[in-house]
């Protein structure tokens, strides 16, 4: 009961980046969806991630 895990590939520039994700085989909706759940819920990886973006964006 192997199930492959869905990834896409994004190029930035020179460098190429695969994300591997259950996520990507979702719709758009199904992906906002999951967020906003795992957001109810306190997933603390999802904080870690969403707080290393804007830490990024903020120069």
């Amino acid at each position: 009961m192997n199930q492959e895990i869905p990834s896409k590939t994004i190029y930035l520039g020179k460098t190429k980046i695969i994300i591997h994700s259950l996520l990507m085989g979702m719709t758009e909706d199904e992906q906002e969806r999951w967020f906003e759940d795992e957001w109810k819920k306190g997933n603390p990886v999802l904080k870690q991630i969403v707080e290393a973006a804007w830490k990024c964006l903020e120069g």
